[in-house]
C-alpha cells in the first residue's frame, strides 16, 4: 500500500495496529458526535479555574536531578477543577477533577510545558482503551458481571466518587504514568498527586461508602433533599479561597518507580486500575502550588488540556495495541484533540478527518469549518456491498472477535450510533 503524503499524518495514529485504530476511531467518532451536539465538553463540563505559580522545593530528598523538576525552579500554572458528569449541581456525588497546566518559566510566556489531568480516586476502572470502550457499550448488568471477576475495578469506581464541600479539600491522582528521564540518563515511571496544603485533610476526605455493586449514574443523581446549598457552591468556594489573603494552596507530589526490564512487569506497572504500593513507592513532595487569580467562566471553558504534551525529560508512554496498558493514555490524547477542535470550531487536520471517516459511526461535520475545506470523493459507482478489504478483514479477523463478543453478556452487537462489539470485545480477561 502507498501512503498519501500530500497531507500531514498523525504519528500517534500511524503507529497503532489495525484493531487499535478501529476501536479508537469508533470511540473518537462517538465523542465527536456528542461534542457537536452539546457544543461543550462531554466529561468535566463545568468547573472553576485559576492561575498561580508552582514553586519547587530547594531540597527534594530521594529525587534525582531533573531538568524540569529541578530544585528551586518556579513555573506559572493554571488549575481547573471540575465535576465528571454533573453539569448543573455540585451537590451530586461525582468524581472530581483537577487539570494542571505547567507553563514555561520564560517571562510573559503562555506556552504550556506540561498538561496533567488528575482526578479523585487512586485508580481508574479501565486498564486499556479497549476496556474503556467495551465498558461504555455494556449495559449495567454486564458491567456488574465484569466487576464480580475484577473487584479492584469496583473499588476504583467507588473510590473515585466524592461528596465534596470544597475542591480544595480533596486529593487528586494522575492514575496514569509518565516517563521521566533524569540528567544522569536514568529513566523512571512517574505518577502525580495533588494534595491539600493542610496536612490534616486526609485522603478519605469526601469518600462515599459503597451501597451497591456499582455506583449509580452520577450525572442524574439528585442531591439530598435537605441540602440547601447553591447549585454551584464549589465554584463559589473556589473563588472565595483564591481571593482570600492566604490564597489557595496545594502540595504537588510524585511517585517514582524504576522501569521494569520484563514486558509483563512493565504492563503491571502501567496498569492504572491498581495503585502502586505506597510503602514500596512512597510519594515525594516536590513543591507547592499557589493560586492567586480566578479565571472567568469563559476563560475556564476555553481551556484545552493536551495530555500528549511531552518533551525528552517528561515523555508519554506509547502503545501499538489497544490491549496494552499504555493505550489508555496514548489513545485518549487523540480523542481529546479531535473533540477540542470541534468544540472550539477549529478546522480538523485531514489526518483526523480521515480517521473519523473510517469509523463505523457517521459524524456530521457540515457545521464544522473542515467540511468547507475537504470535498467528498465521488462514490456513486458501487461494485460490492463492502469493499474487498473489508470482506477480507471480516474473514480473517472479525470472525474471531465476533465469537468472543457473543460470550459477553449485555454487549450491544450492533446499534446505530453505538460502538460495534465486533471491534471492542477482543480482550480475553474481560470475557472471563
Amino acid at each position: 500500500m502507498v501512503k498519501n503524503i500530500t497531507h500531514a499524518l498523525d504519528d500517534r495514529i500511524e503507529e497503532m495496529d489495525r484493531t487499535y485504530q478501529k476501536v479508537l476511531g469508533n470511540l473518537a467518532a462517538n465523542f465527536a458526535c456528542a461534542t457537536l451536539k452539546v457544543k461543550s465538553r462531554y466529561f468535566h463540563r463545568i468547573g472553576a479555574a485559576g492561575r498561580g505559580t508552582l514553586r519547587l522545593y530547594e531540597n527534594i530528598p530521594r529525587f534525582p536531578d531533573h531538568h524540569i523538576f529541578s530544585s528551586g525552579k518556579c513555573y506559572p500554572v493554571i488549575i481547573r477543577h471540575s465535576n465528571c458528569l454533573s453539569s448543573d449541581d455540585d451537590a451530586r456525588l461525582d468524581p472530581r477533577g483537577a487539570a494542571i497546566r505547567i507553563l514555561t518559566d520564560e517571562a510573559e510566556s503562555n506556552t504550556s510545558l506540561l498538561d496533567l489531568t488528575l482526578k479523585t480516586g487512586k485508580a481508574f476502572h479501565a486498564r486499556t482503551i479497549g476496556d474503556f470502550a467495551t465498558w461504555l457499550v455494556c449495559g449495567a448488568a454486564a458491567q456488574e458481571e465484569m466487576v464480580k471477576h475484577a473487584p479492584h475495578v469496583r473499588e476504583a469506581m467507588w473510590d473515585s466518587l466524592r461528596k465534596a464541600d470544597s475542591y480544595a479539600e480533596l486529593h487528586y491522582y494522575s492514575n496514569i504514568c509518565r516517563l521521566f528521564r533524569f540528567k544522569d540518563g536514568n529513566e523512571m515511571y512517574v505518577k502525580f498527586k495533588l494534595r491539600p496544603f493542610d496536612e490534616m485533610i486526609n485522603e478519605d476526605s469526601g469518600k462515599v461508602e459503597p451501597t451497591g455493586i456499582l455506583p449509580p449514574e452520577t450525572g442524574a443523581m439528585p442531591r439530598d433533599e435537605n441540602d440547601t446549598r447553591p447549585l454551584l457552591f464549589l465554584n463559589d468556594d473556589f473563588k472565595r479561597r483564591v481571593n482570600s489573603p492566604q490564597n489557595l494552596r496545594y502540595v504537588l507530589q510524585l511517585q517514582l518507580r524504576s522501569v521494569p526490564t520484563d514486558e509483563y512487569e512493565r504492563e503491571a506497572a502501567l496498569d492504572c486500575t491498581k495503585p502502586w504500593d505506597e510503602k514500596e513507592f512512597p510519594y515525594i513532595e516536590v513543591g507547592e502550588i499557589t493560586i492567586d487569580q480566578v479565571l472567568t467562566n469563559e476563560e475556564s471553558a476555553s481551556l484545552e488540556f493536551n495530555p500528549f504534551l511531552r518533551c525528552h525529560e517528561v515523555d508519554v508512554i506509547r502503545a501499538t495495541s489497544c490491549s496494552q496498558s499504555a493505550s489508555l493514555d496514548h489513545g485518549r490524547s487523540v480523542v481529546y484533540s479531535i473533540c477540542q477542535h470541534l468544540r472550539n470550531n477549529k478546522p480538523l487536520p485531514e489526518a483526523w478527518k480521515n480517521f473519523l471517516d473510517h469509523s463505523d459511526v457517521k459524524v456530521d461535520l457540515t457545521g464544522c469549518p473542515m467540511a468547507k475545506v475537504i470535498e467528498k470523493k465521488d462514490t456513486q459507482r458501487v461494485t460490492l456491498a463492502r469493499p474487498w478489504y473489508h470482506n477480507l478483514w471480516m474473514i480473517t479477523e472479525a470472525g474471531f472477535v465476533g465469537s468472543r463478543a457473543v460470550a459477553m453478556p449485555g454487549v450491544i452487537v450492533q446499534k446505530e450510533g453505538s460502538l460495534s462489539a465486533l471491534t471492542l470485545a477482543m480482550k480475553e480477561e474481560i470475557v472471563n
